[in-house]
This record gives structure tokens, C-alpha cells and sequence, in this order.
């Protein structure tokens, strides 16, 4: 937990990467819920990847219906660089074939590219989250 005030140094380039997944078919379990599960493992291989494919950390929000991931990367390159790779690509075909053909499930993305020192956070008794989790602390 992060009592004092804490900001995050913003001198470094930075993509934030946001994804999220509505169902649109509850019932249609067997048609969505292979593609939402198709998730965890890119994020592992994220994480067990991070400086090679630089990804810095993911943070989720589950809604009703959905979940949205917060991606923090050091490029937008990084993220097409990944998105060509093996896992996303069977996962992309996988949403198309089954998902998105049948409307059960619908998926949005989108990356920002932010340039050194025009983003900042700030974070009081809460603990490590968002940027302060993907990058170094300054105070």
C-alpha cells in the first residue's frame, strides 16, 4: 500500500494498450468463452517476456458482461510487434471463427502513444497500480 504521495517518473515513451471484451450472448457460453479464456495465456507470455516484447503490466476491470485490460507497453510498435506473434494471432482467428460469428461476444481495442514527459499520475493510500506498478517510482 502506497501511504505518502507518490508519482511516476514520465521521462520515458510510453503506449497504454486498452482491450475489452462484452458478451452479448450470456447463454452462448460454448460459442465466447474459449476466446475469453484465450486471453490468460498471452498475458503470461507477456509477463514472462517483458523486456524482449516490451510490455511493462496489465491491470483488469471486470464489468457485468465483460472485462477490460489496461496494457502498458514501451511502444505501439511493441504492441503490432505482438500482435503478429503466434499466441495472439490463434486467438484472433479463434474470436472470428466462433465468437464474432455468431454476435456472442464483441471486442474493442485501442493504443495510445504517449511521448515522454506529457502524461503524469499520482497515487495516495492505494496500493501499486497502473502506471506506479508498470514503471519506476518517484516521489
Amino acid at each position: 500500500m502506497v501511504r505518502n504521495r507518490v508519482a511516476v517518473n514520465s521521462d520515458i515513451p510510453l503506449a497504454v494498450f486498452i482491450i475489452g471484451v462484452k458478451v452479448n450472448k450470456i447463454w452462448a457460453v460454448h460459442k465466447w468463452l474459449k476466446s475469453v479464456l484465450a486471453m490468460k495465456p498471452m498475458v503470461d507470455e507477456l509477463y514472462k517476456n517483458k523486456e524482449e516484447l516490451g510490455f511493462y503490466h496489465t491491470e483488469y476491470y471486470l464489468s457485468w458482461r465483460g472485462v477490460t485490460l489496461v496494457q502498458y507497453w514501451k511502444s505501439n510498435e511493441a504492441i503490432m510487434d505482438y500482435s503478429k506473434g503466434k499466441k495472439h494471432t490463434e486467438a484472433y482467428k479463434l474470436f472470428y471463427k466462433t465468437a464474432a460469428a455468431s454476435n456472442s461476444l464483441g471486442i474493442f481495442h485501442e493504443a495510445y502513444s504517449i511521448e515522454p514527459n506529457h502524461y503524469h499520475s499520482l497515487y495516495v493510500n492505494m496500493p501499486e497500480a497502473g502506471l506506479l506498478k508498470a514503471l519506476e517510482k518517484s516521489t
